[in-house]
């Protein structure tokens, strides 16, 4: 055996997915995400508990007592529960009865639903058990369960709307909201309902997140109609109570919200590149959603929300965990590791490398997690050679 050879077979050994090394590769890279989690939590944890349930709160006292929900003067805040309220005014009316209540017995009810949410978001993409706890300690997760933010009940609907239960760590997407329909639309009235409002309660707060809305027009387009009369309802349901002038106010605010000196907007694509070059990107994104289809649509999906969104912060990264799902298991551990660093310049890296890595995967195979039924297959093969 040459030296090449001998240097060669063990490399290959450990990067082999159905070989041990792997294994004690990829037991050795989640001990390493388990310490960065764990160091990361403290700085999780001064973000303030709940304050993203005390931001539409406060508005909504202000706007119930006829005061100003959405404040220019909140824009100096970088932190805390004087930051800006930035979801739409519909919601405000909603919230208002919460807001008179006990603030601890609302924190306390809304954190408990938002940690049930997130474990049952986890097994909907097929997280076991034994996995469940490290996945919501991680900072994209933990960030929202500190502090309440709405982004765990949208990430749950968009789970909700591409995947189903299936066997642990192997992602299955929902047929009735993936696959192309013969006759365009011409899916169950009830199945198509379903995925309208779950595409729909992506991007209920945040229109910036209607993204899947958009995708379903090609495969589902009577979902996606749908899922806009579903958005326009609500906004028109609540006009006795808001009225139309507030809707200027908002969109003043999201527009003060667009400003690249507003630190506290995280870390967008426009932030990054500059807005011209994050507008062309938008815009390719938004076109080559059209042609995204298949096994991974969620995951695809899930990287055009971070690539257009207007601000991203750690709970936003939730929407790279399908294509972290998706991608071989090494690969996809050591980006959750930069990912949870919180370093905006590491978040873009695992961005793009999650997308490489998925692109590529149809040439090169071995860039996929393996699935249940590939192992099978392996199984198999081995036992024939050995014969």
């Amino acid at each position: 055996m040459s030296w090449n050879s001998a240097v060669a077979s063990p490399i290959r050994n450990v990067f082999d997915q159905a070989n041990p090394a792997n294994r004690m590769l990829i037991i050795g890279l989640t001990s390493m995400l388990t310490v960065v989690v764990a160091a990361a939590l403290p700085a999780v944890a001064t973000l303030g508990l709940g304050v993203d349930l005390e931001i539409p709160l406060r508005a909504a006292d202000r706007w119930s007592s006829g005061g100003l929900p959405y404040l220019a003067s909140s824009f100096n805040q970088t932190s805390g529960p004087g930051l800006p309220f930035l979801y739409p005014p519909w919601l405000l009316p909603i919230v208002a009865p919460f807001a008179a209540l006990p603030r601890t017995a609302v924190l306390a009810v809304w954190l408990a639903v938002c940690a049930v949410i997130a474990a049952w978001t986890c097994r909907r993409l097929s997280v076991p058990w034994i996995g469940v706890p490290l996945v919501m300690a991680w900072p994209p997760f933990a960030e929202g369960l500190v502090t309440g933010n709405a982004q765990l009940l949208q990430f749950a609907a968009f789970a909700a709307l591409f995947y189903v239960p299936g066997p642990a760590w192997a992602l299955r997407r929902r047929p009735a909201a993936t696959s192309a329909v013969p006759g365009r639309g011409a899916g169950p009235l009830v199945e198509d309902l379903k995925s309208g409002l779950m595409a729909a309660g992506v991007g209920a707060l945040k229109y910036t997140q209607v993204l899947p809305l958009v995708w379903l027009l090609r495969p589902r387009p009577r979902a996606a109609i749908f899922g806009v009369v579903a958005l326009v309802l609500i906004v028109v349901a609540m006009l006795p109570f808001t009225g139309i002038d507030i809707y200027r106010d908002w969109i003043d605010q999201l527009g003060r919200a667009a400003d690249p000196a507003w630190l506290a907007a995280g870390a967008p694509l426009a932030f990054m590149i500059g807005r011209p070059a994050a507008l062309v990107a938008t815009i390719a994104v938004v076109l080559l959603l059209f042609l995204v289809r298949g096994r991974d649509a969620g995951a695809w999906v899930g990287i055009a929300l971070l690539v257009v969104a207007p601000s991203i912060h750690g709970y936003g990264m939730l929407f790279l965990l399908p294509a972290l799902l998706t991608i071989r298991r090494d690969i996809a551990i050591a980006l959750a590791v930069l990912v949870a660093g919180y370093s905006r310049d590491a978040w873009w890296i695992s961005i793009t490398v999650a997308a490489v890595a998925m692109a590529a995967s149809n040439r090169y195979p071995a860039l996929r997690a393996p699935t249940p039924e590939r192992d099978d297959v392996r199984k198999q093969t081995d036992r024939i050679e050995a014969d």
